[in-house]
Parts: structure tokens; C-alpha cells; sequence
């Protein structure tokens, strides 16, 4: 059976590396480093989960869920944002998104591993 498809969309290398790593057994995980990427992504594929970076360069991380929630709004159930950091501003600006979580940078892998397993309703 084929591993379901996660995208990873943050300009951040050290983390793509890190979340690819925790998850390329259970997971094929597609990488992008920004919101244009990640739209194109999106338009062809559906994902058992996205994990979404907030500031990229292009379009950033609200672009790629104004999309979603614009073309594809049953996928926004399964965005995880992972973000550096999130003023009360920004937060209340992600909140009105249905989103399934957010996980702040430097995050913990179980916090990360749990968003993921909300995503698929697995246990991965």
C-alpha cells in the first residue's frame, strides 16, 4: 500500500529536513518553500495533512489558505500551521481559518506528531 502524501510548505530548510525526517516512514512528504508552490501543489493533489509555515516568500502562508478556503475548504481540517512565532494579531487572523492546529517553532516532535495524528486519525 502506498504511504499517504503530506505537504510541507516552509522556506526554512532546518525544518523541512527535520520534519521530513520524523515523518518519511509513515508519510510521503512534499516539500515547497513557498505559497505559489504550495497552491500548485494543492490544485492537483489532496493531502492526508499540510503543514503550513506562515512567512514565506511569494505568497505566504495566509495566501495558501485564503486558497483552500476559497477552492478547498474540507482541506483546511487537515492544515497544521508551524510557525516561529504568532502575534495576537496574526492569531486571531489564523483563528477564523477551521484549521486543525498550530505548532509554534522551535516545536516538539510529540506536539507535531499528535497534529498529525488529529489530521489522518491514525496513529502515526
Amino acid at each position: 500500500m502506498e504511504k499517504p502524501f503530506v505537504l510541507l510548505a516552509d522556506d526554512n530548510e532546518a525544518t523541512c529536513t527535520l520534519i521530513q525526517a520524523m515523518l518519511h516512514e509513515e508519510f510521503i512528504v512534499e516539500v515547497v518553500r513557498n505559497g505559489s508552490e504550495a497552491i500548485e501543489k494543492l490544485k492537483r493533489r489532496q493531502y492526508v495533512a499540510v503543514l503550513l509555515d506562515l512567512l514565506m516568500p511569494e505568497v505566504d502562508g495566509y495566501g495558501v489558505l485564503d486558497f483552500l478556503e476559497a477552492e478547498r475548504p474540507a482541506q483546511l481540517e487537515r492544515v497544521v500551521i508551524v510557525t516561529a512565532s504568532l502575534s495576537p494579531r496574526e492569531m486571531q487572523r489564523v483563528k477564523r481559518y477551521p484549521i486543525n492546529g498550530i505548532v509554534a517553532k522551535p516545536f516538539d516532535i510529540d506536539m507535531l506528531k499528535e497534529a498529525m495524528r488529529r489530521c489522518t486519525g491514525g496513529d502515526q
